[in-house]
């Protein structure tokens, strides 16, 4: 009979409740069947999705990662369920990894653009507002001519005849042999026939054939031995051999750049290599072997660590030195002072100011610590400039002078303070500090 089967593969008509709902397309797709969703959703051409979001992709991996959230959150047509909800629920197969492989490859690619903030930023904000805008309009308007030319009072009345119609004559089921699990009765008094409580139906198979000249309709005995289940195939496991090939990509990524690079870059290139192997994983999964939940709270793992390390000052090395600066007089201070990691201290104490002569100098650190030492008689201006870290300043009690403390921290903490000489030394100039510190503490400290 025509129409009785219902194909998947066809567009659900205009009008309908599949047609109103958001969903992945099945007919028009090229990767997920998202921008054919939008395209029958919004009533555009899915080709004016595509483009802009392979430009966003290209751009900053923006389109990469709107495209797989969608992948994620809308179900394809005349299905409940989404691909997010599968993975979430350790269902994980091709279509949710692949999305999530789409997620972590445009998060990538927009860290790693994170630097550029010039029109290219700009671009993709108003390209992507610029097609909200359309998407939103076209919308609006084929709502609104269809409200103008009666589609609702059509659709509904359409809905009324196809609920009022009568079910539509099916084939009767192919005769599979009478079954043993439940005997005759009705409702409550529907008996069950012999069979061991933890049995199933289907667990037990006829042995012995009808009887010869038994009456029609008489069943034939159930007795017989159990059914042999097909063994089913063991599933192999990856998500432990990905995490150790995860952990080995990051260790040999951040040993080749040790040497050469910055603590922040040598930590990017590590975890880079770490989701690229992920990324492979995923792939490999789609089509051998399962991962599990664990495998994506690693993948989420190792992309909050490589966002934090892209923001780390470029400054911070990865070699942990000790310097100490003793310059012999005023001309022999230089105007800037750096250390990548470390500890480091300035001592302006082994030399003298005259009255009314002036200091400036300046001192940068990636992190770790920066001690200065200025004379007791000399007015000391700081400026001070912390991403992470404290800020103290020690002027020690000697005779009648009760000392001075200072103390404070936080994060991107930017301050300016001025502290007077102690009251009994002999007059001398000023002191102007500029102090910049990444990560750590910086301490002024009178001799």
């Amino acid at each position: 009979m025509v129409g009785m089967t219902d194909d998947l593969t066809t567009e659900p008509p205009p009008g309908t409740a599949a047609a109103t709902r958001l969903s992945r397309s099945r007919r028009h797709k090229v990767v997920g069947g998202v921008c054919g969703g939008f395209g029958r959703y919004y009533n555009l051409d899915p080709v004016i999705f595509r483009v802009p979001l392979a430009v966003l992709s290209v751009i900053g991996g923006l389109g990469l990662v709107a495209y797989g959230i969608a992948w994620l959150l809308i179900p394809f047509e005349r299905e409940e369920e989404n691909e997010g909800r599968r993975l979430l629920s350790g269902r994980v197969e091709g279509p949710g990894l692949t999305a999530l492989l789409f997620i972590v490859a445009g998060c990538g690619l927009l860290l790693a653009s994170l630097g550029n903030r010039g029109p290219a930023t700009w671009f993709s904000v108003m390209l992507l507002g610029a097609l909200a805008g359309a998407a939103y309009w076209s919308r609006r308007r084929s709502e609104s001519q269809g409200a103008g030319e009666g589609g609702e009072q059509g659709n509904a009345a359409t809905a009324q005849v196809v609920a009022e119609a009568p079910p539509e004559a099916q084939a009767p089921p192919a005769p599979l042999g009478p079954s043993w699990w439940q005997g005759g009765g009705a409702g409550w008094r529907r008996a069950y026939l012999w069979g061991p409580e933890e049995a199933e139906p289907g667990d037990y198979a006829p042995t012995a054939p009808p009887v010869a000249g038994a009456p029609p309709g008489a069943a034939p005995s159930c007795q017989g031995r159990p059914a042999r289940r097909p063994a089913e195939p063991r599933e192999l496991r990856l998500g432990g051999l990905l995490f150790l090939l995860a952990a080995g990509a990051c260790l040999v990524g951040s040993a080749v750049a040790w040497e050469h690079q910055p603590l922040g870059t040598t930590l990017v290139i590590g975890l880079s290599a770490a989701l690229i192997v992920y990324g492979v994983g995923f792939v490999v999964s789609a089509f051998v072997g399962r991962l599990g939940g664990g495998t994506v709270v690693a993948v989420i793992l190792t992309g909050a660590l490589l966002a934090g390390a892209a923001v780390l000052p470029d400054n911070i090395t990865t070699s942990w030195v000790g310097t100490q600066w003793r310059p012999e007089s005023a001309a022999a201070v230089t105007e800037r002072y750096e250390l990548g990691s470390g500890d480091a201290e300035l001592d302006l104490t082994g030399f003298e100011l005259d009255k009314g002569e002036t200091l400036s100098t300046t001192v940068a650190a990636g992190a770790g610590q920066i001690r200065v030492l200025v004379p007791r008689g000399a007015e000391v201006t700081v400026h001070t400039e912390i991403g992470v870290g404290a800020f103290t300043y020690e002027s020690p009690a000697s005779g009648t002078w009760e000392g001075l403390e200072d103390s404070w921290g936080g994060l991107g903490q930017e301050r300016t303070r001025s502290y007077p000489a102690e009251p009994g030394a002999e007059p001398g100039g000023d002191v102007e500090l500029w102090l910049d510190m990444g990560i750590g503490h910086v301490a002024v400290e009178r001799s």
